[in-house]
């Protein structure tokens, strides 16, 4: 036998002991060596550990978290180690600074948390940095609303500077709001790398990032179509564009879709018309073109003929030929075009129009005519250039109606009929998106997506889960377009790009040209001899960047890279290790990051995406405020009941309907639609569960793929881990009374064993092996459901139970009851510190706090789970499976009662019933007979005693007729036999071998048709 180390809990040579690493250590034991951390010092005075009361109820998870993360985070337990081991590099997903956590972020942080205690514990020196995102649009979006509900005042009104800095005292109260939100779930996120997207440094990398862009020719200024929002009154991008099936007349906002008009326009040249069909006919008045398709046969005779408007006769259409734009087998074969108004139009009219910048003087006598006419402007609001000057000013979608009937009165409405369509809707606003030429920034994307293509192939990209992502991503980089830059709100990143303007030409022709500059400064140094003798001035534009642009530069921006050449750059923060993100923005932000960083570095920002499944509510529905479904984790976390809430939103909407006259009533009807929705999502608000039993939840529910729908059952599942966890806990803190002794790698002298010790430390190591291999894997779930499963029933249902009489009750007079009481002890401390530690990424505040506790005295302040060694197999000995052989009869029998004990005779469950079981010969019926007492406890069976195999002539011999009363068909190896003649009754299950079997066919006649019930050789 092996020199051992002990570890003991009698405090006299605790400290002496404890921390000493034994001389002949084959492997890494298991005892915890503390690793250095670096101590950020907040305050001159460092809070001490909090402490657990053993005995205190666990009714509040509140009681167990609180204090600890303050603790871990001003004793520097989440900064990086200040040796040289490997460092992980991960970056938060910066929530926007909207207002409050909802639960997919909850299910973020989870996972993420769990992978950096993960590597903490693995050896690693994690940075992980967290932040917020300014989020332009979005942020604007809310703090107007706020200004108009609560004040009556428009941005406008306020100007941008004054706008700018309420939006900045909105942004100090949610930003910190929403990291402490963050902290309260456990994040051991890197604080003293804390960001904020429009930081100095964040911004400086912005603007240096646009310069360069422009400098190598990517960024440029164009008069587009794009995706124009009328609410927000700025372009967004394709992908922030949602569709919303139609399928047929549908009334959205007093407005009807689903519906496609047939409206004739008379030729120019002889009688006759043609038909064209329109989902839009609010467009008709910027119709200056119609298009066939050069094939079609019904419309040969009329390429190059006009029609007149049937608006306006004076205006003739030409009919232009067009195998681009026309399907000839949709609507009528012929299309009207409205060039300003339609993308697809806008490109008809480059390919054939005389005005087209594409035009050359080759194929100048190809082209047509085409005026390009703008009937709304950028408010979406009918203007003169439409020729009703009735209509001006009017929103174009409420002309739809008006403009049907007025073609209806001028005899040219030909049909109305059904129809399935998509609209195109913004998906901040939920407004209807207009195409709209406007005048915008792009970025030139193709060569960052070969950049992207050309460097995964080398550097290797690896996505978790690779199905369907790998394949999405690549067919989205192939077809990716230029990006569209620029939106025309007030708070974001303003564009450093500046006009050069001529003072003294006239209004529609005063910018000379753009210029790109880092500072205002640097624009003016742009300036040419003529332009500053002329009076030129210099004026930044008004534009503000895409919240993804800045957002898209953070792994670098995070990394201190603030624009210089990568060759000058200091490299050891770049790339991240990994990104984990939802699979919703993969590629609004984790493509963007990608593209812009790898063409900065010619290195990937990270070599592996991890993509989480999208949170909805319990019946699938998307999250959202306006239903009233959002879940704020705190709720959860702290508990809060239907009241409660109904106050907190009384609280939030009491600044608007305090409000006088018509704004305070719209507020108090607005509130009561909102606690009607809590009425009906939330009845009995929250029960308080803490966040270990939520992380633990969260994490657990990624099995369910691609989407979660949030289900509280599942919550309150692990909210009753820690109770369990508790409750057991205590068994092995009553044992506390006596010296009990930990052996390294549980290396316990074999006399002192028994078979269920062997079988504990075989399923600790199947756990510890599923636990690393789940994080390495990224299947996180998986570890969640080996430590349920393990710490529910192999731990507590199964070996507590065999080892609670000694624990009770230790007998000093009795040497064996001592000895196994002391193994027991052993198994339990060691057992505890494993569990404890593999569980600790999950659950920190409640693994913290008892593994605290364990030793019957507090630790030294440096000695903290979060920063001790994360269990491997190593650290266990290997148990044989003929060891365990002999236990699994113990083990059938247990199932067998538990899985067959439901069964009734006469309406009593058997394992009530006074039943005998044969228990078959060998070590394996001698073990089960020694534990008889606790297989009862374990499976409830009240009335089942053990009969050794030899004994069954005892029961048998008062008759040789017996018949089966009750069997399990599926299982025929559990049944129920009674004696006609006396009426006893005996069980007999898990006979095992062939003698055995043919002793039970002389002892007992088979019942006709039962033959199935006859315990069979197993």
């Amino acid at each position: 036998m092996p020199a051992l180390t002990r570890w003991v809990n009698t405090p006299a040579t605790a400290k002496s002991l404890l921390f000493r690493k034994p001389a002949n250590s084959r492997t890494q034991h298991a005892r915890l060596l503390w690793r250095p951390c670096a101590i950020r010092l907040v305050s001159t005075e460092l809070p001490k550990k909090p402490k657990w009361t053993p005995g205190t109820p666990f009714t509040q998870p509140s009681s167990i978290e609180k204090g600890w993360y303050e603790y871990w985070d001003r004793r520097g337990c989440f900064e990086p180690s200040p040796d040289n081991r490997k460092q992980i590099r991960m970056l938060l997903p910066p929530p926007n600074v909207t207002g409050e956590l909802h639960i997919g972020h909850a299910l973020m942080v989870s996972i993420q948390d769990a992978l950096a205690r993960w590597y903490r514990m693995t050896g690693h020196a994690v940075k992980w940095a967290p932040g917020t995102d300014h989020a332009g649009i979005a942020t604007q979006m809310v703090v107007e609303r706020m200004l108009e509900q609560e004040r009556g005042v428009k941005r406008e009104e306020l100007g941008r500077e004054k706008f700018a800095e309420v939006v900045e005292e909105w942004r100090q109260k949610y930003g910190k709001r929403i990291l402490g939100q963050i902290q309260r779930l456990g994040a051991s996120t890197t604080n003293s790398q804390e960001y904020y997207t429009k930081d100095k440094p964040r911004s400086k990398a912005v603007t240096n990032a646009f310069v360069k862009l422009w400098e190598q020719g990517l960024i440029y200024r164009h008069t587009r179509m794009v995706n124009w929002c009328v609410k927000l009154q700025t372009a967004v991008s394709d992908i922030e564009v949602t569709t919303k099936e139609i399928n047929g007349p549908t009334n959205i906002d007093r407005v009807q879709y689903g519906v496609i008009h047939k409206f004739a326009y008379p030729l120019v040249d002889g009688e006759g018309e043609v038909i064209i069909a329109t989902t839009r006919p609010e467009t008709i008045p910027g119709d200056r073109a119609l298009a066939v398709h050069p094939d079609d046969e019904r419309y040969k005779p009329f390429h190059y003929k006009y029609v007149r408007h049937p608006l306006f006769p004076d205006i003739k259409l030409p009919i232009i030929p067009d195998a681009a734009l026309v399907n000839p087998e949709f609507g009528t074969g012929i299309v009207k075009v409205t060039p300003a108004h339609d993308a697809n139009d806008y490109a008809f009219w480059l390919r054939n129009a005389k005005q087209s910048p594409l035009a050359t003087e080759e194929d100048m006598d190809k082209r047509v005519d085409i005026p390009l006419v703008a009937v709304y402007n950028t408010r979406g609001r009918v203007t003169e250039a439409s020729g009703l000057p009735w209509l001006v000013g009017q929103d174009r979608l409420s002309i739809r109606k008006r403009i049907v009937n007025l073609l209806k009165e001028k005899g040219f409405h030909r049909a109305s009929d059904p129809h399935e369509m998509r609209l195109a809707i913004c998906e901040r606003s939920g407004s209807i998106i207009e195409p709209m030429l406007t005048p915008q920034w792009f970025m030139k994307m193709k060569p960052l997506a070969e950049k992207v293509i050309e460097v995964a192939e080398r550097e290797g990209l690896k996505f978790v889960p690779a199905i369907p992502h790998a394949a999405l991503w690549k067919r989205w980089l192939d077809g990716i377009e230029d990006w569209c830059l620029s939106r025309q709100i007030w708070w974001g990143h303003r564009i450093p790009a500046y006009m050069i303007i001529d003072q003294y030409k006239k209004e529609d022709n005063k910018v000379v040209r753009w210029v790109v500059a880092e500072t205002y400064d640097h624009a003016l140094m742009q300036l040419t001899a003529d332009e500053r003798s002329k009076g030129c001035i210099v004026k930044q534009d008004n534009d503000v960047l895409d919240t993804w642009f800045s957002s898209g530069l953070l792994p670098l921006s995070t990394g201190s890279w603030t624009g210089k050449s990568w060759a000058e750059q200091k490299q050891d923060n770049y790339p991240l290790d990994f990104i984990e993100s939802g699979g919703d923005i993969l590629f609004f932000w984790l493509a963007r990051m990608a593209l812009l960083c790898t063409w900065f570095t010619d290195k990937l920002p990270f070599n592996e995406i991890i993509l989480h499944p999208l949170v909805c509510d319990l019946t699938g529905r998307k999250m959202s405020k306006s239903v009233g479904n959002v879940i704020d984790p705190l709720l959860i976390v702290n508990g809060r009941t239907h009241e409660q809430m109904v106050e907190d939103l009384q609280a939030e909407f009491l600044p608007r309907t305090a409000r006088e006259g018509e704004p305070g009533l719209v507020a108090a009807a607005q509130l009561r639609v909102r606690i009607k929705e809590l009425r009906k999502s939330f009845p009995k608000g929250f029960k308080e569960f803490g966040a270990d039993s939520l992380r633990m939840a969260l994490v657990d529910f990624t099995s369910r793929k691609p989407q979660i729908n949030m289900d509280m059952r599942r919550v309150e599942f692990f909210g009753k881990l820690p109770i369990k966890i508790e409750n057991a806990f205590r068994l092995f803190l009553q044992g506390h009374d006596v010296p009990w002794v930990m052996y390294d790698n549980f290396e316990i002298p074999p006399q002192y064993m028994e078979l269920h010790d062997y079988y504990l430390l075989d399923r600790l190591s199947k756990l510890t092996a599923t636990v690393n291999e789940a994080f390495q894997t990224r299947q996180l779930h998986n570890a969640t459901t080996a430590l349920r499963n393990f710490i529910w029933e192999d731990f507590c249902n199964l070996y507590l139970e065999m080892v609670k009489p000694y624990i009770k009750n230790p007998d000093p007079e009795n040497e064996y009851i001592m000895r196994r009481r002391d193994t027991a002890m052993t198994m339990l401390a060691s057992t505890w510190d494993f569990v404890f530690r593999l569980l600790h990424p999950f659950m920190p505040y409640l693994t913290e706090t008892f593994w605290q506790a364990m030793w019957g005295e507090p630790r030294p302040d440096h000695e903290v789970l979060m920063l001790a060694p994360f269990p491997t197999t190593n650290n266990l000995p290997v148990v044989t499976a003929s060891t365990l052989e002999d236990i699994k009869p113990m083990l059938r029998l247990i199932d067998s009662l538990q899985a067959y004990g439901n069964g009734k005779l006469n309406g009593v469950k058997l394992t009530h019933l006074n039943l005998p079981v044969i228990i078959p010969k060998g070590p394996g019926g001698e073990y089960i007979t020694s534990v008889m007492a606790q297989v009862k406890s374990v499976t409830k069976s009240k009335g089942v005693y053990a009969v050794k195999e030899d004994d069954m002539g005892a029961i048998t011999n008062v008759s040789d007729k017996w018949l089966v009363v009750w069997a399990e068909d599926e299982r025929p190896g559990w049944t129920v036999w009674e004696s006609p003649d006396t009426g006893s009754r005996v069980m007999m299950w898990g006979l095992e071998t062939p003698g055995t079997e043919g002793k039970m066919r002389s002892l007992f006649t088979k019942v006709e048709g039962r033959e199935k019930s006859i315990p069979p050789a197993l």
